[in-house]
């Protein structure tokens, strides 16, 4: 019976020092994630007074481009503008741009398809800018893709 009791308290041992293990190992990478946000292409959720959110979509298909904007305000918004720019990421700059975007509401959607030369890589950065409550917030977002 003593062998028994011996390689139970064993067993658990081993099980404690597994999660403990476990435990660590997953808050050390946490951890280390946290730490390397600012240097990685992951994007971060900003917190805004005025704006909900701005997602940028950006896909390519045999060169050409589905590119898109969405705004969303907080409850009171009256209006949003916004300026879309597409840039090759080489030497290149700028490729195009649609400005003087509009939306009275509290949202502003804009989509386009755009055919761009192949191989290389685009950002398109979309800024908005969201009046409510008699003041305003202008805030972007960029995404990254490569045409193909």
């Amino acid at each position: 019976m003593t062998n028994f009791k011996w390689l139970k308290q064993k067993c658990i041992r081993i099980l404690i020092t597994a999660v403990l293990t476990i435990v660590f190992c997953v808050q050390a990478n946490a951890q280390s994630t946290h730490d390397n946000l600012e240097n990685s292409d992951i994007p971060v959720q900003l917190r805004w007074t005025h704006i909900s959110v701005i997602n940028v979509y950006l896909l390519f298909n045999n060169g050409k481009g589905t590119l898109s904007a969405s705004v969303i305000g907080q409850p009171g918004t009256t209006r949003i503008t916004g300026n879309a720019v597409l840039e090759r990421i080489n030497p290149d700059g700028t490729v195009a741009s649609w400005l003087n975007l509009s939306a009275n509401g509290d949202s502003l959607d804009w989509g386009q398809t755009y055919y761009v030369t192949r191989g290389f890589t685009y950002r398109l950065k979309f800024t908005a800018t969201v009046y409510r409550n008699g003041t305003s917030e202008t805030a972007s977002n960029s995404i990254t893709a490569y045409a193909s």
